[in-house]
């Protein structure tokens, strides 16, 4: 059988992200981090090990831990962001967002939604960066706006920040816990 959730990659990577934040991690963990019921989340754990993205912790029932592949895959690195510099740059972030939608774009495209999601949400500290989804929509004109214009828009909010991993919205990261950094 099937589940009805899917998850996206960009879900899985922001996941594999926070895990890694963990010596270990249970289903309970990966269905509060995605927004999963306990048998979808444990189906999820089930499927990342059939890859080789986490392995089962020997002699613990029902608990997992990221593998060397995983790391590698979601792009881990040593945690470097303190919450405070964190919470700064989510401030920057929200203040871009604004003056995003307050000039006229030459492409038409509009913000609908800037949010954080992942390790940001946790108590950890320090984190490795910050995931944001970016929610743009664009002209009723032009359907279909060039991913140039998409990318100069990401590129925008995104500032100078190496710390923010943007991320163009889609409907699987709906289901993820978020932190609204902003909405029209």
């Amino acid at each position: 059988m099937k589940s009805a959730v899917k998850l996206s990659p960009t879900a899985m990577n922001i996941f594999l992200k926070q895990a890694a934040l963990e010596d270990h991690w249970t289903t309970a963990y990966i269905g509060k981090a995605l927004g999963l019921d306990g048998q979808t989340a444990k189906e999820v754990a089930t499927q990342m090990a059939l890859v080789g993205y986490v392995e089962a912790v020997p002699r613990k029932a029902d608990t997992w831990r990221n593998t060397t592949s995983g790391n590698k895959l979601a792009g881990v690195r040593p945690a470097r962001l303190t919450r405070a510099k964190a919470e700064d740059l989510l401030t920057d972030l929200e203040d871009r967002a604004a003056q995003f939608n307050m000039k006229d774009s030459p492409e038409g495209m509009r913000l609908q939604a800037v949010v954080a999601l992942g390790s940001i949400l946790t108590e950890h500290d320090p984190i490795q960066d910050i995931d944001i989804a970016v929610k743009l929509e664009k002209p009723k004109a032009a359907e279909t706006a060039a991913h140039a214009d998409e990318l100069a828009a990401m590129k925008l909010l995104k500032g100078r920040s190496a710390a923010l991993k943007l991320h163009r919205w889609n409907d699987t990261l709906g289901h993820i816990p978020a932190r609204v950094v902003w909405k029209a």
